[in-house]
């Protein structure tokens, strides 16, 4: 198809999406010769309604075009829109359960009714997209790495596999809603560099969807934890180090903690309270790439005993 269509050719046929393709047939025959122009004296009414008849069969008999028109129509009937990019942070709290869309079942009798258009309750539907903070470790904001991440969400029933059915009538699991509400664990990859309130957008990691329906998105915002001993300002890393007395007044080596290791520094002779060491490329990744900021070490010094 070219492009979409909010027409509902099932309902235009009156069949649904079970009916069979020689039942199809038998029913789009009865249809034209009801609306044909021939047999309603050229009424422009009825020769609009046959081209409508004739469009709806000839996207529903052939396998190709009827896939994609499935697909688009599986996204139109969701009781909620889809997300198409970043999730709007100042709504409901994230997750999404309690939200399912309708299952009226279809039901026809005249094609062109003006009555609300049903939803088909055998339809693949998408799962929801579930969004949620993620707390994130400032090392790893700032090098990248992997952390796992544990959230609730629907999941196919395994007691019904996802039939809502069981022997003796509907699943005792699930209500025969097919789905149940579980916690998962998911290994999320935090891009090298990442900007503190960034959202990552997880393909296919939301609620699972309904009748073979995809599967939805997961959306989560990094909330950068308090380090004791890091502080990141851009690209840079900032470090409150305290040294000795006599190291400050005659120099000397010290060690001192990096974003990923320990890390030997030349104090010089002479140095004061706030003076700063900046040692190149032990910063944050940049653009999530393979250039670092700096690490900017702040010196405190230890007071006198005395």
């Amino acid at each position: 198809m070219a492009q979409t269509t909010n027409r509902d050719y099932y309902k235009i046929l009156g069949v649904t999406t079970k009916t069979p393709k020689n039942e199809l047939k038998k029913k789009y025959r009865e249809l034209a010769k009801k609306y044909h122009p021939d047999s309603n004296q050229g009424s422009k009414d009825a020769e609009n309604k046959f081209k409508i008849i004739s469009e709806a069969y000839e996207i529903l008999s052939d396998a190709k075009k009827r896939k994609e028109y499935d697909r688009q129509r599986s996204y139109k009937n969701q009781s909620r829109p889809r997300s198409s990019g970043q999730p709007n942070w100042a709504q409901e709290p994230p997750g999404g359960f309690g939200r399912r869309p309708g299952g009226n079942e279809q039901s026809y009798q005249e094609p062109f009714a003006a009555e609300p258009e049903p939803i088909d309750p055998d339809m693949p539907t998408s799962g929801f997209d579930l969004q949620f903070i993620i707390d994130v470790p400032l090392p790893t904001v700032a090098l990248g790495g992997t952390i796992p991440y544990t959230y609730e969400k629907y999941v196919k029933c395994q007691s019904c596999d996802g039939s809502g059915m069981q022997d003796e009538g509907e699943c005792s699991d699930c209500q025969g809603k097919q789905l149940v509400v579980r916690s998962v664990t998911l290994d999320v990859k935090i891009p090298p560099g990442v900007a503190d309130k960034h959202t990552l957008s997880i393909i296919k990691k939301g609620g699972e969807g309904k009748n073979g329906g995809p599967p939805g998105d997961l959306f989560l915002k990094i909330n950068t934890q308090p380090h004791p001993h890091f502080k990141r300002i851009k690209n840079d890393i900032i470090s409150q180090v305290t040294i000795p007395r006599k190291l400050a007044d005659e120099g000397g080596t010290f060690e001192v903690k990096t974003l990923n290791k320990t890390k030997t520094i030349e104090v010089e002779e002479g140095t004061l309270i706030g003076e700063e060491l900046r040692i190149r490329g032990e910063g944050a990744t940049i653009n999530w790439g393979k250039k670092r900021g700096d690490l900017i070490i702040k010196f405190n010094i230890e007071e006198d005993d005395s």
